[in-house]
């Protein structure tokens, strides 16, 4: 199991468990760098819900930060987001946003979180940085959910490209239509490589090197 995959298994344990998630939520909501970014990114949930940004709890550094969905009433986390950012020279001039999600899987917070993904992805996210998915690293079923959120960002208009390990480059996924054949591929081929999509609010050089930059 890789780094992140263990990184991501530890923090889907601690916020499962009633008392660890509780003192997450305190330590989110007292932070020094929290904002509330309900408007910003489109959220109109129950008002016991607060979606919020938390700037520099993990660090000096800025190439990390946080957001979650908070319920202010059973002061706990319901939906939670640890973004890193790296800068990939050649492909954008904007940081690239790696995303590790978690969700509650309460079923009192189902209306809230019905479409958060993605309202922090497209409505909040995207403004600022370009997207980074893929579906080796993504909760609630690998390549279903990349294809969930690919097929979204192509509905709101935004630029998606699929990585292409063979050549190291971007191909643009321009249409539903192309999103569907290329998924035919990936899932008829058992050796395929892991799904990676950059989702952009303009057009992308073509080759991108996914290592880690320093911001």
């Amino acid at each position: 199991m890789s780094l992140a995959a263990q990184e991501r298994s530890a923090l889907s344990a601690l916020l499962a468990r009633t008392a660890d998630n509780s003192a997450f939520y305190t330590l989110l909501t007292a932070a020094d760098g929290v904002r509330e970014i309900n408007e910003l990114a489109g959220l109109k949930a129950d008002p016991r819900y607060r979606l919020v940004r938390v700037d520099r709890r993990l660090g000096p550094a800025t190439t990390e930060f946080e957001i979650a969905l908070v319920d202010d009433i059973e002061m706990s986390v319901a939906f939670y987001d640890k973004v890193t950012l790296v800068r990939v020279p050649g492909v954008s001039s904007r940081l690239l946003a790696r995303n590790s999600i978690w969700r509650s899987a309460s079923s009192r917070h189902s209306p809230a979180l019905r479409d958060i993904s993605q309202q922090v992805f497209f409505n909040y996210i995207v403004q600022h940085y370009d997207i980074f998915l893929a579906a080796d690293t993504m909760t609630d079923g690998g390549n279903f959910n990349w294809h969930r959120q690919v097929s979204r960002a192509i509905e709101k208009g935004l630029y998606a490209f699929v990585y292409d390990p063979t050549t190291q480059a971007l191909q643009s996924i321009p249409t539903q239509g192309a999103l569907n054949d290329l998924l035919d591929q990936a899932w008829s081929d058992a050796n395929h490589e892991a799904l990676r999509a950059v989702i952009s609010l303009s057009p992308l050089a073509s080759r991108l090197e996914i290592k880690d930059k320093p911001v």
